[in-house]
């Protein structure tokens, strides 16, 4: 049986594991030697909300029953919804707490008979303003069939006094009545309190109960009257003492292994000690009653199926206890996540010359400051969730190791998953790791479906993101390797098209770096994942940039790998064929080919790309000289503010010399170049500028450097 929800005492299927058995065994202690010194007498149960203070009303309830030394009569004013309905009820449990062996005689009749004298002209009803002398008379009258005597009250007592067992009842939830049911309750168990044999004990929390009586006008707003009001109802208190250390950590591990179970989930080694690092560092001092600890999970218990698999157990129980108990806390988090999650990969903007010791201070004064009620203990936790706060707290710099644990076990540090914690699922702009490992088993399977649609997309709308996620779902050959590099392939292109802004790379870093991976995790299949990629034009130019990286970064002397030289032949050869392919060709097709042209350059030689470039100019097909020189011309981006804009930048003189030759140019253009307009252009467009565009600039770029390498010659 669940022990989670609700707001539902526990039941004996736990109360043993509570510590609880000692405390229901002193109350029934207590309670018997009350009967043997009082003929009646009013017992109060005290605990704070949550402390379960009804669970152990059961639990004496039944331990009681089980003694057969009592008579149990259960009353909660609370479950009426009018007063009109709860005085009758009262008076119910009582007569139906009676001995079987009395509840037919003349007990009934006197105890029906004297309600009716308790109350006559409304006398209940006149303590909080209301008429209540007709429901109280209807039921006496049901009770007892006419009126009762001048005598019944001492005809009931005598009964009451011969009874085998006292009657003791339970009225709970009292912390929950409003000042007018608070009274009206107490009037009851005042009138009836010393009737012999009849015994009460009374659940609530004080400090409620305290609050409840100084809004009436009995007290006027004094608590030292409140409590002295108190003191003279009760006789014999009885406080739930704090659960014990041992006793909240069995309470926890009883409902997270509940929740655990429900979830099909285990934790690892490492995640029991992250828990257990986490409930000595902070949670011990909230979960200190019965209903913290459910609170907390079943909020886990609740909202895990959103998230099973795109975030780590232990960072979601923890980030769920900081929303549910600390939730100015929770708010500081999201405030302040590009600081807290800096450290994981995000830029650094803030207060770069703070020295460790003074972030952290700065820290505990947000934690304060929001009112947390257990501040240092609540910075700690912080700092087990993020590093930059770990840093802080313990004077030192964590290196990669550290990062990339929170990457793999896809916990709230990361940026790449904090959202999913304060979003509870995957945000609208991430993608899903049940899509990642979907998508890999498919192309593992040579089956694409709709999780490598969906990859695919989300790859070129944010490469680095999808990148990340797919390497730290397998290294080396557990990849589909293959079956990425087409994938790759056919939107290398679009992945650079869109990544725009100041922070872009093109060729995509992020692209490159996943293909340099999968090709060298399996090195005996290389070629034919080459000649594979190379067959879209887009896989071309995915190999081409990633042979002209692997031959930047091998320096003079060191071996290349086996694959790089026969690969950098077949794209040579690759790209020469779609060089010359190109005859009236879109603008598109015609800069995308001439993309390549680096490539060849640095995988056969200079000579050798100027030879095929002139070949195709003078053949006068596609190729124009200037077409040439705008595609040339680098791009790139500006801003004032608050517009942004795309930039022409000028032609790099060695490149034109190393691809076309400065003065064959100037040869071909002859006396256009005298002709030829030299005034400054406006270099910025609200858009990526167009071949034609650029001609200008690629002209007024080239006469410059003609000069200047003129200048340079005499």
């Amino acid at each position: 049986m669940s022990i989670l929800y609700g707001d539902d005492p526990l039941t004996a299927d736990h109360e043993d594991s509570f510590g609880r058995e000692k405390i229901v065994g002193r109350i029934v202690s207590s309670l018997n030697v009350v009967r043997h010194r009082t003929p009646s007498a009013v017992a109060a149960l005290v605990g704070p909300w949550g402390s379960g203070k009804t669970t152990l009303l059961n639990q004496v309830e039944a331990a009681l029953a089980t003694s057969g030394e009592w008579q149990v009569a259960k009353y909660n004013p609370w479950s009426y919804s009018s007063l009109e309905s709860a005085i009758p009820a009262f008076f119910s449990e009582i007569r139906a707490a009676l001995p079987e062996n009395t509840k037919d005689s003349g007990a009934r009749e006197a105890i029906g008979g004297w309600i009716s004298r308790l109350a006559p002209l409304g006398s209940f009803g006149s303590l909080v303003g209301a008429d209540m002398s007709g429901p109280v008379q209807l039921f006496a009258d049901l009770v007892t069939g006419d009126r009762s005597p001048e005598n019944l009250r001492s005809q009931a007592e005598e009964l009451l006094r011969g009874l085998g067992t006292p009657i003791l009842m339970l009225i709970d939830d009292l912390d929950r009545l409003g000042p007018d049911e608070l009274l009206m309750t107490f009037k009851l168990v005042r009138l009836l309190g010393r009737l012999p044999n009849v015994y009460y004990l009374l659940s609530y929390d004080e400090k409620t109960l305290q609050d409840v009586l100084m809004r009436t006008g009995l007290v006027a707003n004094e608590k030292s009257r409140a409590r002295e009001y108190m003191e003279k109802m009760i006789q014999l208190r009885l406080d739930i003492p704090t659960m014990l250390p041992d006793d909240r950590l069995s309470l926890v591990n009883a409902v997270l292994q509940e929740v655990l179970t429900s979830h099909g989930l285990t934790l690892s080694d490492q995640d029991t000690k992250r828990m257990s690092q986490s409930w000595g560092a902070c949670l011990d001092r909230y979960i200190n009653q019965p209903r913290a600890a459910k609170r907390l999970f079943t909020q886990v218990d609740a909202t895990w199926g959103d998230v099973a698999g795109e975030v780590d157990f232990v960072d979601f129980v923890l980030m769920t206890f900081i929303r549910t108990f600390e939730p100015s806390i929770y708010d500081l988090v999201e405030e302040h996540a590009d600081e807290l999650l800096s450290s994981a990969g995000g830029l650094w903007p803030f207060k770069p010359k703070e020295t460790h010791p003074e972030r952290w201070e700065r820290w505990l004064g947000y934690v304060r400051k929001a009112g947390a009620q257990h501040p240092n203990a609540v910075g700690d936790l912080l700092a087990e969730l993020f590093v930059p706060l770990r840093s802080a707290k313990n004077n030192m710099e964590y290196g990669s190791a550290s990062k990339a644990d929170i990457a793999n076990r896809k916990g709230v540090g990361h940026p790449d998953y904090f959202y999913r914690y304060t979003q509870t699922g995957v945000p609208r702009n991430d993608i899903a790791e049940s899509t990642i490992l979907e998508c890999l088993r498919e192309l593992r399977d040579s089956r694409p479906g709709g999780a490598v649609a969906a990859v695919e997309t989300k790859l070129v709308q944010d490469a680095p993101l999808v990148v990340s996620k797919i390497m730290r779902h397998g290294v080396g050959s557990n990849l589909p390797v293959a079956g990425l590099m087409r994938l790759l392939g056919r939107n290398y292109e679009a992945i650079g098209t869109n990544e725009t802004g100041f922070l872009a790379h093109r060729p995509s870093r992020a692209a490159l770096d996943l293909a340099q991976h999968l090709i060298s995790s399996v090195p005996e299949e290389a070629i034919s994942i080459v000649r594979t990629t190379c067959e879209t034009p887009s896989g071309l130019t995915l190999i081409s940039d990633l042979l002209r990286q692997q031959l930047r970064h091998t320096s003079d002397g060191e071996r290349q790998a086996a694959w790089i030289q026969e690969a950098g032949l077949h794209v040579a050869q690759q790209i020469a064929s779609q060089l010359e392919s190109l005859d009236e060709a879109p603008d598109t097709d015609f800069e995308r080919a001439f993309r390549n042209i680096y490539a060849l350059r640095d995988l056969t030689s200079e000579s050798h790309v100027r030879d095929i470039l002139w070949g195709l100019i003078r053949s006068r097909r596609r190729w124009d000289v200037v077409d040439v020189l705008a595609a040339m011309l680098p791009l790139g981006y500006g801003s004032d503010g608050d517009n942004e804009w795309r930039r022409v930048g000028d032609l790099e003189a060695e490149t034109v010399d190393s691809i076309l030759g400065i003065e064959n140019v100037a040869d071909l253009l002859g006396e256009s170049l005298t002709s030829a307009s030299v005034d400054e252009f406006d270099p910025r467009f609200d858009h990526s500028p167009t071949l034609s565009e650029r001609k200008p600039f690629a002209v007024a770029s080239f006469i410059r450097i003609l000069r200047s390498f003129r200048q340079q010659q005499e």
